[in-house]
């Protein structure tokens, strides 16, 4: 019972790292923070990303499970991996908004009156 609980708390503590790892690499590579800053669309990067982090994740997880024979596990390591995924997928979501809305109110045009200007 122990060793199942001591299992689940380091596969917890390196699937956090690793998602961690695994999205800001992803992001780096697609240069998502200065998408947000000029205004490209990056939101589909973001998910795309964190979508391909959590699938990295979860195959990582089903492979160490198999090789160190508990596979029973199997469920309880989804719930892991999905739980430290979202971690991060709520992260770079209000990243993206606090950036995103940032871009909106830098670029302001003094030609438009400000009671014009509409938050979206």
């Amino acid at each position: 019972m122990f060793g199942v609980i001591g299992v689940l708390s380091a596969s917890a503590v390196f699937a956090f790292l690793f998602a961690y790892l695994c999205t800001t690499l992803l992001l780096a590579q697609f240069n998502v923070h200065r998408r947000m800053l000029v205004g490209q669309k990056s939101l589909l990067i973001i998910i795309g990303s964190n979508i391909v982090s959590l699938v990295l994740l979860w195959v990582a997880g089903s492979a160490l499970l198999s090789a160190s024979g508990r596979s029973n596990l199997e469920l309880p390591a989804a719930f892991i991996a999905v739980g430290a995924q979202a971690v991060w997928l709520m992260r770079h979501l209000w990243l993206y908004r606090r950036d995103h809305l940032r871009v909106r109110y830098e670029a302001y045009d003094p030609e438009i009156e400000p009671d014009t200007l509409t938050r979206s």
